[in-house]
């Protein structure tokens, strides 16, 4: 059966196929915060799946158990499909699969992600389309940038205080200057932008 239909006039898409709503919608709200001019849509079964499977889907998450009933199908895309899983399967990594732990919390899931490839080699003329989102934002100061590598590192701000030698109530002004230069508080959208800014290795995360 055909159910993956790539077509170039469509933007293109990522698929999540899974039962578990709740961890459904924290994947698309994570993968439209690093992605932009990529939709995200969501599927609690295999069938409505196929039911809307005219777009053009770049990647495909998919649950561990539709995916053992479904292995076949996404065979032949290994590259574009990541298990989704609850802590480590090495039985689906020993077979080629990406895999996805969804039980990490927020900030370790947007690190997971920014390892994972989601345009394959075989379809990598769609890449250009598939930016990472970057907002134009004020110049950090070097003192900010060190600031944010500690943050998205999971240092408290205590930590970060005995780290730089510098008071927390320093630190404390450094996060806000921070938070407000690139508009937001979420520590898994800093930890996109101190990646992409090459602030941070994706390894230290």
């Amino acid at each position: 059966m055909e159910i993956f239909v790539f077509l170039r006039h469509m933007n293109p898409c990522i698929a999540i196929i899974d039962q578990n709503t709740l961890s459904n919608i924290t994947l698309r709200s994570i993968l439209w915060d690093l992605y932009n001019k990529v939709e995200v849509f969501i599927y609690g079964s295999m069938d409505s799946f196929i039911r809307d499977s005219n777009r053009h889907f770049i990647h495909f998450f998919v649950g561990s158990d539709i995916f053992f009933k479904h292995v076949d199908e996404f065979e032949l895309l290994r590259n574009q499909t990541t298990v989704l899983c609850i802590g480590q399967n090495k039985r689906y990594e020993s077979a080629g699969f990406k895999t996805l732990d969804i039980s990490l919390s927020e900030q370790d899931l947007m690190g997971k992600l920014l390892h994972i490839q989601l345009v394959s080699t075989y379809d990598s003329h769609y890449s250009d389309g598939i930016k990472l989102s970057s907002k134009a934002e004020n110049e950090l100061s070097q003192r900010e940038k060190e600031v944010l590598a500690l943050i998205v590192k999971g240092h408290t701000n205590k930590e970060i205080s005995n780290k730089l030698d510098i008071s927390i109530t320093t630190v404390i002004f450094h996060r806000n200057n921070i938070c407000t230069k690139l508009q937001t508080r979420s520590v898994g959208k800093l930890t996109i932008h101190a990646v992409l800014s090459g602030i941070v290795e994706i390894n230290e995360i």
